[in-house]
């Protein structure tokens, strides 16, 4: 069976690695971006199975990478989970018309993320 790869988006560093660690850890293949620019150069470079994608970023905030995402490259591949301190409905309603799949907040325990990951992987089809 193929590792899931897992591409984190965050203009925090810190969030960046620890996301690593923590994915990395469950068994995924992760790798980190820290803005929407090199998010979309890593995506063409190699298509990941999962972005992790922050929406507060600066010069292209989340909303913007996603929408490029779902201009160049059709559903499944990749699943991309907005993840953000916005807990507003506002924002998961404007994650959903850019493109994205669901919305996990910053404050949503490790584990819980982990759980949420492990399911949508295991119900999203992978290229291969």
């Amino acid at each position: 069976m193929q590792t899931a790869k897992i591409l984190v988006v965050d203009d925090d560093i810190s969030l960046v690695q620890l996301s690593q660690l923590i994915l990395e850890d469950m068994g995924y293949a992760v790798r980190g971006a820290v803005s929407g620019s090199q998010a979309l150069v890593m995506i063409a470079e190699d298509m990941p199975d999962l972005v992790l994608l922050d929406v507060m970023m600066p010069q292209m905030d989340g909303f913007a990478v996603c929408r490029k995402i779902r201009q160049q490259y059709l559903p499944p591949t990749p699943y991309i989970l907005m993840y953000t301190a916005d807990d507003r409905e506002e924002t998961y309603r404007k994650s959903l018309n850019a493109g994205a799949n669901d919305l996990i907040t910053k404050d949503t325990p490790i584990s819980e993320l982990a759980a949420k990951i492990d399911i949508l992987l295991a119900a999203t089809p992978r290229q291969i």
